[in-house]
Protein backbone atom coordinates (compact mmCIF):
# COMPACT_ATOMS: atom_id res chain seq x y z
CA UNK A 1 0.00 0.00 0.00
CA UNK A 2 2.83 1.94 0.52
CA UNK A 3 3.91 2.36 -2.88
CA UNK A 4 0.20 2.72 -4.34
CA UNK A 5 -0.69 5.64 -2.27
CA UNK A 6 2.64 7.22 -2.96
CA UNK A 7 1.79 6.85 -6.36
CA UNK A 8 -1.83 7.77 -5.91
CA UNK A 9 -1.32 11.07 -4.51
CA UNK A 10 2.24 11.99 -6.66
CA UNK A 11 -0.17 11.55 -9.67
CA UNK A 12 -2.50 13.65 -8.39
CA UNK A 13 -0.39 16.68 -7.78
CA UNK A 14 1.51 16.10 -11.38
CA UNK A 15 -2.04 16.28 -13.23
CA UNK A 16 -3.43 19.30 -10.86
CA UNK A 17 0.01 21.02 -10.97
CA UNK A 18 -1.13 23.32 -8.00
CA UNK A 19 -0.49 27.04 -8.71
CA UNK A 20 1.16 27.63 -5.53
CA UNK A 21 3.98 25.67 -3.63
CA UNK A 22 2.10 22.93 -2.28
CA UNK A 23 4.04 19.97 -0.61
CA UNK A 24 2.59 16.39 -0.11
CA UNK A 25 3.71 13.59 2.72
CA UNK A 26 2.70 10.01 2.81
CA UNK A 27 2.59 8.59 5.24
CA UNK A 28 1.90 4.67 5.20
CA UNK A 29 3.32 1.54 6.91
CA UNK A 30 4.10 -1.44 4.27
CA UNK A 31 1.32 -3.86 4.09
CA UNK A 32 -1.26 -5.38 1.84
CA UNK A 33 -4.94 -4.65 1.02
CA UNK A 34 -7.01 -6.97 -0.75
CA UNK A 35 -7.51 -5.88 -4.26
CA UNK A 36 -11.18 -4.42 -3.70
CA UNK A 37 -10.32 -2.73 -0.41
CA UNK A 38 -7.25 -0.89 -1.78
CA UNK A 39 -8.74 0.31 -4.85
CA UNK A 40 -11.82 1.75 -2.53
CA UNK A 41 -8.62 3.62 -0.31
CA UNK A 42 -6.57 4.91 -3.48
CA UNK A 43 -9.72 6.31 -5.31
CA UNK A 44 -10.93 7.87 -2.06
CA UNK A 45 -7.15 9.32 -1.30
CA UNK A 46 -7.28 10.60 -4.90
CA UNK A 47 -10.75 12.53 -4.65
CA UNK A 48 -9.90 13.98 -0.88
CA UNK A 49 -6.23 15.24 -2.38
CA UNK A 50 -7.99 16.75 -5.59
CA UNK A 51 -10.61 18.41 -3.45
CA UNK A 52 -7.23 19.85 -1.14
CA UNK A 53 -5.80 21.08 -4.21
CA UNK A 54 -8.38 22.39 -5.95
CA UNK A 55 -9.63 24.43 -2.65
CA UNK A 56 -7.52 24.75 0.09
CA UNK A 57 -5.02 27.15 -1.55
CA UNK A 58 -6.19 29.97 -3.15
CA UNK A 59 -4.49 32.34 -4.64
CA UNK A 60 -1.15 30.84 -4.89
CA UNK A 61 -0.70 30.36 -1.16
CA UNK A 62 1.83 28.07 0.10
CA UNK A 63 1.01 24.92 1.85
CA UNK A 64 0.56 21.19 2.18
CA UNK A 65 -0.79 17.74 1.67
CA UNK A 66 -0.89 14.84 4.27
CA UNK A 67 -1.96 11.45 3.44
CA UNK A 68 -1.49 8.95 6.26
CA UNK A 69 -2.84 4.83 6.04
CA UNK A 70 -2.97 2.68 8.27
CA UNK A 71 -3.64 -1.07 9.31
CA UNK A 72 -4.32 -2.18 12.95
CA UNK A 73 -8.33 -2.53 14.25
CA UNK A 74 -8.87 -1.85 10.32
CA UNK A 75 -7.95 0.60 7.97
CA UNK A 76 -7.76 4.39 9.06
CA UNK A 77 -7.17 6.50 6.15
CA UNK A 78 -6.40 10.63 6.68
CA UNK A 79 -5.99 13.25 4.48
CA UNK A 80 -4.91 16.62 6.57
CA UNK A 81 -3.97 20.09 4.53
CA UNK A 82 -3.50 23.23 6.45
CA UNK A 83 -5.17 25.59 3.73
CA UNK A 84 -8.82 27.38 4.20
CA UNK A 85 -10.82 24.68 5.61
CA UNK A 86 -14.38 23.99 4.55
CA UNK A 87 -16.27 27.60 3.99
CA UNK A 88 -19.94 26.76 5.26
CA UNK A 89 -21.19 24.28 8.07
CA UNK A 90 -22.07 20.97 7.92
CA UNK A 91 -20.04 18.44 5.77
CA UNK A 92 -19.30 19.23 1.39
CA UNK A 93 -22.13 18.02 -0.53
CA UNK A 94 -20.18 17.75 -4.13
CA UNK A 95 -19.76 14.75 -6.37
CA UNK A 96 -16.33 13.94 -5.45
CA UNK A 97 -17.84 14.04 -1.71
CA UNK A 98 -20.37 11.84 -2.71
CA UNK A 99 -18.22 9.34 -4.13
CA UNK A 100 -15.81 9.32 -1.15
CA UNK A 101 -19.23 8.58 0.62
CA UNK A 102 -20.25 6.00 -1.38
CA UNK A 103 -16.68 3.81 -1.67
CA UNK A 104 -16.36 4.54 2.87
CA UNK A 105 -19.37 2.85 3.08
CA UNK A 106 -17.91 -0.14 0.19
CA UNK A 107 -15.94 -0.44 3.27
CA UNK A 108 -18.32 -0.85 6.20
CA UNK A 109 -17.08 2.16 7.27
CA UNK A 110 -17.37 5.87 8.22
CA UNK A 111 -15.96 8.93 7.35
CA UNK A 112 -15.66 12.33 9.10
CA UNK A 113 -14.61 16.12 8.61
CA UNK A 114 -12.55 17.41 11.12
CA UNK A 115 -11.58 21.33 11.09
CA UNK A 116 -8.35 22.39 11.80
CA UNK A 117 -7.01 25.57 12.51
CA UNK A 118 -6.13 26.08 9.93
CA UNK A 119 -7.38 23.56 7.11
CA UNK A 120 -9.26 20.20 7.17
CA UNK A 121 -8.56 16.43 8.01
CA UNK A 122 -10.88 14.14 6.59
CA UNK A 123 -10.84 10.23 8.30
CA UNK A 124 -12.25 7.47 6.98
CA UNK A 125 -12.16 4.53 9.49
CA UNK A 126 -12.98 0.96 8.21
CA UNK A 127 -13.07 -2.55 9.20
CA UNK A 128 -14.01 -4.71 6.01
CA UNK A 129 -14.48 -8.31 6.28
Amino acid sequence: MRYFLNDVVEKVFQSLAPSGPVAFKVICADFSLPHNHALAIGIIANELVTNALKYAFPNETAGHVVVELSKADGIELLVSDNGVGLSGPGEPRGLGSRIVQLLTQQLEGEITYERLDPGLRVRVRAKPR
